[in-house]
């Protein structure tokens, strides 16, 4: 049955070119494969995986279709093993007017992988941050409606269905975030909002292209989608139970992009009211918080480019009870540089988790071969002992991948 899906885009493909010369076609994708090894003791695989992505786009005049799908098998990790729908959209596009409908991505924002702003497309957090940030966004079922004029536009959303975060809590993944549970255990990811109109999300983006300034206004209407758990016991108190939660939520925020020489600056600023948090005596309560972000990022030329971001989260209304802190702070750090006429590019990106003293650093290595081929190198470094980065301090790993695009 899923192998149908790839019989399905061949056919779409030769039916639609063979019915109208008019319509152009495009079938495209690309394959890789991910491996990586722990680099302490006992040295065992952290990931082993492949994957065929295939893109299919038809355009004609206004009218435009795409869908993509992703067939994947995983050696580490036997639920991975899939093949998945992962875009599938219809839009139409006139002199004023965008019109979307379909599974999309949806990124709103400024930020350079941190969520303030871009809470629409959830994340899957399978291998946690050790894959690229475009495939950890989940994608939507989405409407969206776009006024379009040159110096600004009005975007509207609707998406009856919402999806969720995705983390893991198999026992055989190393990245599991139940590895430090000691004894038996159950989870139940299960206990999302049901599928009713009144738990539809619905939002809107109102941006603005000014002189020298970039910026947007973005309201939402959500849940709290990555889930904050309550624990209980079996009856015989041999196993522990996690239940996940979820709760209606709203955002509030504003971005800004400007461009002054050879630097960007970017901004951030958004209010969650009624975020979901989890409070002593195994119960969870909602709080208002505050999230910032400042970053700026520098074309130094030559090649090199280095990208700084702060964050910064507060709790308001405060209550010593509480699991979080009233104060989180972080910071990320991206340095690049391309060499060997521009086929090589080296770069780090580090993640610091400011109040716990803990990081995350992926080094890499991307050669270009070829336009098509690519082989790749790194290490991913984890350092430090409390907050989630502290949950994966035994995880640092070597890593290689290659891809072949088509």
């Amino acid at each position: 049955m899923k192998n149908s899906y790839i019989i399905l885009l061949l056919l779409l493909s030769s039916i639609v070119h063979a019915q109208d010369e008019n319509i152009k076609f495009k079938f495209s994708g690309f394959a890789d494969t991910y491996h990586a090894v722990r680099s302490q003791s006992p040295n065992d695989f952290m990931s082993s995986r492949s994957r065929l992505r295939t893109e299919f786009e038809a355009s004609k005049g206004k009218s435009y279709m795409f869908a993509s799908l992703n067939s994947t098998y995983n050696s580490i990790v036997e639920d991975a093993t899939k093949i998945e729908l992962r875009e599938a959209f219809f839009q139409y596009t006139n002199n004023n007017w965008d019109f979307k409908i379909g599974k999309q991505i949806v990124i709103w924002g400024v930020a350079d992988g941190m969520r303030i702003t871009d809470i629409v497309s959830p994340m899957d957090y399978s291998e946690f941050l050790a894959r690229d940030y475009d495939d950890i966004r989940i994608p939507v079922n989405a409407f969206r409606l776009k006024y379009i004029k040159p110096s600004y536009n009005i975007e509207l959303f609707f998406i009856p269905v919402s999806e969720f975060f995705v983390l893991p809590v198999d026992e055989k993944n190393p990245w599991s975030i139940t590895n430090s549970i000691e004894m038996p255990y159950t989870t139940d990811m299960d206990n999302t909002p049901d599928k009713t109109l009144k738990n539809s999300e619905f939002g809107a983006r109102f941006s603005f292209y000014l002189s020298g300034i970039d910026f947007s206004i973005s309201a939402l209407h959500t849940w709290n989608k990555m889930p904050v758990f309550k624990y209980g016991y079996s009856q015989t108190m041999d196993t522990l139970q996690l239940h996940a939660n979820y709760e209606r939520m709203e955002m509030l925020g504003i971005d800004f992009s400007k461009p002054v020489g050879k630097f960007v600056v970017r901004g951030e600023f958004a209010g969650y009211f009624d975020e979901l948090l989890e409070f002593s005596n195994n119960e969870t309560i909602t709080k208002n918080t505050l999230n910032f972000l400042l970053g700026i990022d520098w074309y130094a030329g030559n090649d090199w480019t280095v990208m700084a971001q702060y964050y910064h989260k507060m709790i308001t209304d405060y209550d010593a009870a509480l699991a979080s802190d009233k104060n989180s702070t972080y910071a990320t750090l991206s340095i690049s540089k391309k060499i060997l006429r521009s086929t090589l590019n080296l770069g780090a990106y580090s993640y610091v988790d400011l109040f716990n003293e803990a990081s995350f650093t992926r080094f890499s290595a991307d050669f270009s071969m070829t336009d098509q081929i690519h082989l790749m190198a790194g290490y991913d470094w984890f350092l430090g002992d409390k907050g989630m980065f502290g949950m994966y301090k035994d995880n640092s790993e070597y890593w290689v991948k290659t891809k072949f695009s088509f």
